[in-house]
């Protein structure tokens, strides 16, 4: 009788087969490792840079520091000087569109078409001045725009038909884009972390005040002057941001010719493909982009709306759009207390919700209760506008984080997301008429709420980094 067979017990058992892992689930490691070096070169990176500004930036604790401090005091005016030339620019002439519709007789979406010229050139000077600023200096290229800034205020002021106001006004805003956008490339050359949101905080304070008292301004000269005088009052500021960058700038370069060479063999491409590459600075860019569409979108058609639709005169106007600036500010100095005390990612958040709330209020008060007359546009819009205000500076600032040897480049990419949005949406209101402020206010809800899901994106992806 044959024997069963037993089983041999000197051969290991047969273990189930592992599944087999991805291959993007092999190369994770090798990611996350490439990410750390990556975080440690940049660390590395940025400590070079704050040493080769130590003799532009003073030691807070130190008082025999008399030069440095004196160069620093210096430099901040520039900078002012720098902030202030774009709502100097936009908003100084806003209450002479009407009149500039009725000198030149063309339609209302005519007369935007200079704004959204400039919001194109905008987006241009800060996309070709950006990255050349990361490569030569900061005060060199910013003194050439300067220059087209000058040439293209006078060849606005002698504009003979509204076609030639248009192509002037893309090369004003070009000029005036390289020099907002250079400004904040020194701001970060300056500054890092929480101090470099603090200083934009106080440097939105400038900005905020002639946002406030441009409009007034321009509509208490164009009584005086005209239209054409007032192009020709820019020309004269122009000119003395000129002698501004050669006497201070020039003298106080802060991207040093040390900083440049920690860059050597970086090609432009490479900048913009890292940038893009980041998500949480393309979050962030493109938010701030729908925001300041959703803020240009009110103010281009906001003289028609104002002055004709609710019936204000120019100086009624005028103070209106200041109180809404004086907001502005106020929000601004709020989301740097907030971030002075817990982080920049809480005054995101806070001002995102803001935002969109702000919106839905607008939209339900002139579309469902346009019994509330002129308050109920007004109120949110200042709402909104204090909301802006706060997040701006903290997204600034968390997208320039970690890019300070390419924080022109940078720059130029905020700044030129912020014209795209701008010159794309801002005239659709007009198109469907300034009649009524439920267009705009549709537009602005729309814009706002694309903007806050991708502020949320953005410092969801911050605070993985532990910022």
């Amino acid at each position: 009788m044959p024997r069963p067979m037993m089983p041999d017990r000197g051969l290991p058992r047969a273990r189930p087969m592992r599944p087999v892992r991805s291959p993007s689930r092999l190369l994770r490691p090798i990611q996350m490792q490439r990410s750390v070096l990556r975080w440690r070169e940049s660390a590395i990176q940025e400590a070079r840079c704050m040493e080769h500004t130590a003799h532009v930036v003073p030691d807070p604790s130190r008082t025999d520091q008399k030069g440095p401090r004196q160069r620093v005091v210096l430099l901040v005016l520039a900078l002012v000087m720098l902030q202030v030339i774009w709502p100097l620019t936009m908003d100084l002439y806003l209450p002479s569109l009407p009149t500039i519709r009725r000198d030149f007789g063309s339609p209302e979406s005519g007369v935007q078409l200079t704004l959204t010229a400039a919001f194109i050139g905008m987006g241009i000077g800060q996309l070709a001045s950006g990255p050349v600023s990361d490569a030569v200096g900061r005060a060199r290229p910013l003194s050439v725009m300067i220059v087209v800034y000058c040439l293209a205020t006078a060849s606005c002021a002698l504009a003979p038909d509204l076609g030639w106001l248009i192509v002037s006004r893309a090369f004003q805003g070009m000029g005036s884009a390289a020099c907002a956008v250079i400004a904040l490339a020194i701001v970060r050359d300056l500054y890092a972390g929480k101090q470099l949101l603090v200083f934009l905080a106080r440097l939105a304070i400038a900005s905020g005040v002639f946002v406030v008292i441009s409009p007034a301004l321009g509509a208490q000269l164009l009584q005086v002057v005209g239209w054409r005088g007032l192009f020709w009052i820019l020309l004269l500021y122009g000119l003395v941001l000129l002698c501004i960058a050669g006497v201070i700038l020039l003298r106080n370069e802060t991207h040093t010719a040390d900083r440049r060479l920690l860059r050597k063999g970086v090609r432009v491409r490479d900048d913009y493909r890292s940038l893009l590459g980041d998500r949480q600075f393309r979050d962030l860019a493109l938010a701030g982009g729908f925001l300041f569409a959703a803020m240009m979108s009110y103010m281009a058609g906001s003289a028609f709306l104002l002055q004709e639709v609710f019936g204000l005169t120019p100086t009624g106007y005028a103070l209106l759009f200041g109180a809404q600036g004086a907001l502005m500010v106020l929000g601004a100095q709020a989301g740097g207390f907030i971030a002075r005390r817990s982080s920049s990612v809480l005054v995101i958040r806070i001002g995102a919700v803001a935002l969109v709330a702000a919106m839905v209020i607008l939209l339900l008060s002139v579309g469902v209760a346009p019994e509330f007359g002129l308050w109920g546009l007004t109120a949110p819009i200042m709402a909104f506008t204090t909301a802006f205000g706060l997040v701006s500076p903290a997204l600034q600032a968390t997208a320039l984080e970690h890019h300070g040897l390419r924080a022109g480049t940078a720059a130029s990419l905020l700044g030129a997301s912020n014209m795209a949005g701008s010159a794309v949406i801002a005239p659709v209101s007009g198109m469907f008429g300034l009649s009524s402020p439920v267009p705009t206010a549709v537009v602005m809800l729309c814009c706002a709420s694309i903007g806050g899901l991708l502020l949320i994106s953005g410092v969801r992806r911050s605070g993985r980094k532990g910022l």
